[in-house]
């Protein structure tokens, strides 16, 4: 028999033993439940987070990259490009990750827009290139058809019309031209400020429409050759776009200020919205090569003309203004620095002695004063090529400013407007054949 103190002892010590494992279970059974609970806490935030990834997958793929597509290579203005639709993943992996793959989207269109546009620019100034000499070519064969027949014929008139219609054709193969990044395909000598604009409102249909107030002190300033052909081209975009957009008389008056000089063109037509506005400002302001990819209306192409020769030869455009008749006042502003010194006193009279020896060589048949094609009925006329300039090096203006009381043939008196063609077109005849003439691009 066990001494009771024995007993109490090991009673007591399997007490202890058992109160101790109780105590670790607990212990064991709590830390057991919170750890079960910080995983179920975890595996909640886990399933958010997945279930946040695959709503953002889901938007980038349904919802950001068609818009991407829509904006970058369907060019689609306006589309909003929406960002992560999940805020909490901003800065993430999965962020970076998708303004990488955006990326790699923006610079895989422009690759191959540039590699399209480059190819199809190229192949149009070839066609343009071909097609220009093809009507030059054209333009002198009814040349010389004209110079066959007498001045006031009814063939004879509709060789001139036939010549008008070339020269516009050639106009608009110029404006393809300068847009696919080429130059204007002519090199002109220096010219007077008169005769670029009677050269521009030659060639657009409506030139009758267009009154030019000229001015001895603008008029007679010589601009320098080189940029000669593109104010030219820029001008007749100019009043192309106010004669298409008016009914009635579009007005022409060259400014000098400080600087340079102004050709200010108004006309009485619709005035532009703001939307407009800023529409012409931004193709105005254009300063890349015209990507073909992009282009949706051929028809509104004449800034996008006007803004890339602004900037290859530094002249400014604007459109901003409103036209005193209420429609839209155009203006180019051509710095002091592109105009030239104008002819020697040597070439002066070399000129008027070559401009005698045609006249007496070629006598119209009806009396009249010599006008270029659309010449209106305020400025003095000289003979002209049929791109409504002047070949020769440096030349004086053959007719000056006409005198008080002199006044030009009226534009729709028939003999006269036809006699002033017929020397036009034998002016022309014999300045394309010499050979201080003009270069066209072949």
């Amino acid at each position: 028999m066990l001494d009771p103190q024995v007993t109490t002892a090991i009673l007591g010590a399997g007490f202890a033993v058992t109160s101790a494992g109780l105590v670790a279970q607990t212990r064991a059974k709590r830390a057991l439940a919170a750890r079960c609970t910080r995983l179920e806490k975890q595996h909640k935030i886990d399933g958010t987070h997945l279930a946040a990834l695959e709503r953002e997958i889901r938007h980038f793929a349904e919802v950001a990259m068609p818009a991407m597509v829509d904006v970058l290579a369907r060019g689609h203005r306006g589309v909003p490009v929406p960002g992560l639709s999940q805020e909490e993943l901003a800065g993430t992996v999965v962020d970076h990750a998708h303004q990488a793959v955006r990326r790699l989207l923006q610079e895989a269109v422009a690759v191959t827009r540039e590699q399209i546009g480059r190819t199809a620019r190229s192949a149009v100034r070839d066609m343009i290139d071909e097609a220009q000499t093809g009507l030059q070519r054209c333009q002198m064969r009814v040349i010389e058809e004209m110079e066959r027949h007498p001045d006031g014929t009814s063939y004879h008139q509709s060789l001139m019309g036939i010549d008008h219609l070339v020269t516009q054709s050639l106009h608009t193969l110029q404006r393809m031209r300068i847009l696919t990044g080429s130059w204007p395909g002519l090199q002109r000598a220096d010219c007077t400020v008169r005769e670029i604009v009677e050269s521009a409102r030659g060639r657009i249909s409506d030139y009758l429409r267009v009154s030019y107030t000229y001015e001895p002190r603008t008029g007679e300033t010589w601009l320098e050759g080189r940029v000669v052909e593109p104010v030219t081209v820029a001008l007749t975009e100019l009043l192309s776009n106010a004669a298409a957009f008016s009914d009635g008389k579009v007005f022409v008056e060259v400014q000098a200020f400080q600087t340079g000089y102004c050709i200010v063109v108004d006309d009485g037509g619709l005035n532009m919205n703001p939307f407009q506005r800023e529409s012409a400002a931004r193709q105005l302001g254009q300063r890349e090569v015209l990507d073909v990819t992009t282009v949706q209306d051929t028809g509104q192409l004449g800034f996008a003309v006007i803004g890339r020769l602004a900037s290859d030869y530094g002249f400014s455009p604007d459109v901003t203004s409103t036209s005193p008749y209420g429609g839209v006042r155009a203006v180019l502003r051509i710095p002091l620095e592109l105009f030239g010194r104008g002819p020697t006193a040597e070439e002066i009279e070399a000129d008027r002695q070559a401009a005698a020896a045609r006249a007496g060589q070629h006598m119209p048949l009806h009396a009249g004063p010599v006008a270029s094609t659309g010449a209106a009925n305020t400025t003095p006329a000289q003979p002209t090529t049929s791109g409504g300039l002047p070949q020769r090096r440096r030349r004086s203006p053959i007719a000056a400013a006409p005198a008080s009381g002199s006044a030009p043939a009226p534009a729709d008196d028939p003999d006269a407007f036809s006699a002033s063609l017929a020397q036009l077109g034998r002016t022309i005849h014999d300045t394309e054949n010499t050979p201080e003439g003009d270069h066209l691009h072949d």
